[in-house]
C-alpha cells in the first residue's frame, strides 16, 4: 500500500492535515507528516533530514508520495530523496497535487491498493469538482489578462465593424475564407465578436475563430494593421455579404419522422442490402509513461500521417464535387495543425506523464465540449470535426485501421459518420445509417453533395447483419 507524507513549513498545519485526512477517509494508508524547524519545530521551515527520516519510517516497495505546501518544501523533499538508498529513490515521488484535496483522493486510492502512478493521476485531478463551481474565476482571470494585453497590442490598429447577415453565421467556409484573406495580406489581422464580448484573436486559427460563435446578426470587429489594411476591410465586407446557398439547403431538405432523419434520399426509392456495422471509434486507456520524448515523437509522426491523409481526402472530393464543399478538409487541416492545441497535448505528455494517445484524447475532448456548449446549431455541430480528427490521429497512435466492407450491396451501419470516411466510400455501399449525427455535420454535407442515401436512426445498431430494404421517401426500414 502506497504511503503518504505531508510536508509543510508549519508543523502544526502538517499534523492537522494528516489527522484530517485520516479522519475523513478512514483509510488504513500510512500517513505521516513533517514540518517546521528548530528544537520544538515552532519556526516555519522544512528540514531535509527530518523529511528523510519520515520517508524511512513509512517506506515500502509500493512507494511513497510526498505532498508539499510551498516551493522550498519541494526542494527539501527532493534533497531528501537524493539521500535515500538508490534502489528506494524511484519509488518515492513528489506530487504537485493539491495539499488537502489531493491528499484525500490519494488516501482513498491507496487504501484500494492502486499503483502509485494511478494515485498521483487521480490526485492531480482532485480540483475538478471545485473548479466546476468556480468557472467564473477562470473567465475573470482570462478576461482581465486578455483585455489588458490586447488593448496595448491593438492600440495602433484600424478597426471596422460588420453585422453578420449570413443565415448560419460565421461557420467553417466563411471562416476559412477569412483566414485566407488574412494570410494572403501584408497586414496583421485580429477579429472579435463584439456582441458576445469574445476575442479579439488573431485571424489565423479556424478552431478559435469558430469558438467566437459569431452568429446571424452578431457584430464582428476586425482589426488590421499594415500596408493593405483597407483592402483587407474591403474583402471582408464582401465576404460577410456573400451568400452560401448550400448552407440554407441543409436546413430545408431534411425530412423527419419520430423514428429517423433522412439526410439524403438518393435516387433509389427502395435500397436493398445487408446491414454491416463498422466501429469508427477507438478506445483509449489511461496510461502513465516515462519516456516523454518518445511519446512526443509518436504524436509528431501521427500528425504528419494524418496531414497526408487529409490532403488525399480533399483531392478526392475536389475531383468529385463541382461545389466548394471540399474546403471542409481545409477545416480539418487547420484543426489538426493547430499549434496551440499541439502545445497543450505536448504539455500534457510532459507534465502529466500521459501517453500520446491519452494526452491527445484529453485535449481534443476539451475542444469537443467547447463546441458542444455553443447555442448555434450549425457551429455546434463542428464538434464532429473534432471527433473526426481525434479518431484519425488515434488510428496511427494506436496502430489500428478501419476497413470498410468490400461485399456488394452493403448498407453501412455506424455509431456516427465522419467526413473523413466519405472519400473512402465505394459503389458497393448503397446507403449509410448512423446511430447519432446531425444534418448540419460536414459528413452530412458531403454525403448530400455526392447523393449517397444517409439516415440518422437511433436504433441503427439493431440492423447489423440483417437483410434490409430502406425507403428514404416513405420513412420505412424493413428487415429479415
Amino acid at each position: 500500500m502506497v504511503s503518504l507524507i505531508f510536508v509543510s513549513h508549519s508543523n502544526e498545519f502538517a499534523e492537522a492535515t494528516s489527522k484530517y485526512i485520516k479522519e475523513i477517509t478512514k483509510s488504513k494508508t500510512f500517513i505521516a507528516f513533517c514540518g517546521g524547524i528548530g528544537n520544538d519545530k515552532k519556526e516555519f521551515g522544512t528540514d531535509p533530514i527530518d523529511i528523510l527520516n519520515t520517508i524511512e519510517e513509512v517506506y515500502n516497495d509500493d512507494g511513497v508520495i510526498i505532498f508539499c505546501d510551498m516551493g522550498s518544501a519541494l526542494i527539501s523533499s527532493e534533497l531528501s530523496i537524493s539521500m535515500l538508498d538508490e534502489y528506494k529513490q524511484p519509488n518515492v515521488k513528489i506530487t504537485s497535487a493539491p495539499f488537502i484535496e489531493g491528499g484525500v483522493i490519494a488516501a482513498i486510492q491507496s487504501s484500494l491498493n492502486k499503483k502509485i502512478n494511478d494515485i498521483i493521476f487521480e490526485a492531480l485531478g482532485s480540483l475538478s469538482g471545485k473548479k466546476s463551481y468556480t468557472e467564473y474565476e477562470k473567465d475573470l482571470q482570462n478576461n482581465n489578462e486578455k483585455n489588458e494585453d490586447y488593448n496595448n497590442l491593438l492600440k495602433d490598429y484600424k478597426k471596422n465593424e460588420y453585422k453578420i447577415t449570413l443565415a448560419n453565421g460565421f461557420h467553417a467556409r466563411p471562416v476559412f475564407k477569412l483566414i485566407s484573406i488574412a494570410s494572403n495580406s501584408k497586414s496583421s489581422v485580429y477579429i472579435a465578436n463584439k456582441t458576445k464580448n469574445k476575442g479579439p484573436i488573431q485571424a489565423d486559427n479556424i478552431t478559435k475563430i469558430t469558438l467566437l460563435n459569431i452568429e446571424y446578426n452578431d457584430v464582428m470587429e476586425v482589426y488590421a494593421k499594415g500596408p493593405d489594411s483597407e483592402e483587407v476591410f474591403h474583402k471582408i465586407k464582401e465576404l460577410v455579404n456573400q451568400e452560401f446557398i448550400s448552407d440554407n439547403e441543409i436546413y430545408d431538405s431534411n425530412k423527419f419522422n419520430s423514428e429517423f432523419q433522412v439526410i439524403c434520399e438518393g435516387n433509389n426509392d427502395n435500397i436493398k442490402g445487408i446491414g454491416k456495422y463498422i466501429n469508427l471509434n477507438f478506445y483509449v486507456e489511461k496510461e502513465i509513461i516515462y519516456n516523454i520524448e518518445f511519446e512526443k515523437e509518436r504524436l509528431k509522426r501521427a500528425i504528419e500521417k494524418v496531414e497526408k491523409d487529409i490532403l488525399e481526402q480533399k483531392a478526392i472530393m475536389q475531383k468529385n464535387l463541382k461545389s466548394d464543399e471540399y474546403l471542409i478538409f481545409e477545416t480539418h487541416l487547420s484543426i489538426l495543425l493547430d499549434e496551440s492545441l499541439l502545445e497543450e497535448v505536448n504539455n500534457s505528455i510532459e507534465n502529466n506523464k500521459y501517453s500520446a494517445p491519452y494526452a491527445y484524447y484529453i485535449e481534443m475532448n476539451k475542444y469537443f465540449k467547447s463546441f458542444d456548449e455553443l447555442e448555434d446549431g450549425y457551429i455546434k455541430e463542428r464538434k464532429y470535426d473534432i471527433k473526426d480528427i481525434l479518431q484519425q490521429v488515434l488510428k496511427y497512435l494506436l496502430n489500428k485501421n478501419i476497413r470498410l466492407p468490400k461485399e456488394n450491396n452493403i448498407i453501412l451501419i455506424v455509431d456516427e459518420m465522419y467526413a473523413s470516411i466519405v472519400p473512402k466510400i465505394s459503389k458497393n455501399i448503397k446507403c449509410i445509417i448512423s446511430k447519432e449525427g446531425s444534418p448540419l455535420s460536414h459528413a452530412s454535407i458531403l454525403l448530400k453533395s455526392i447523393n449517397i442515401p444517409y439516415i440518422i436512426y437511433k436504433d441503427a445498431l439493431k440492423l447489423d447483419n440483417k437483410k434490409l430494404t430502406v425507403d428514404t421517401k416513405s420513412f420505412n426500414i424493413s428487415y429479415n
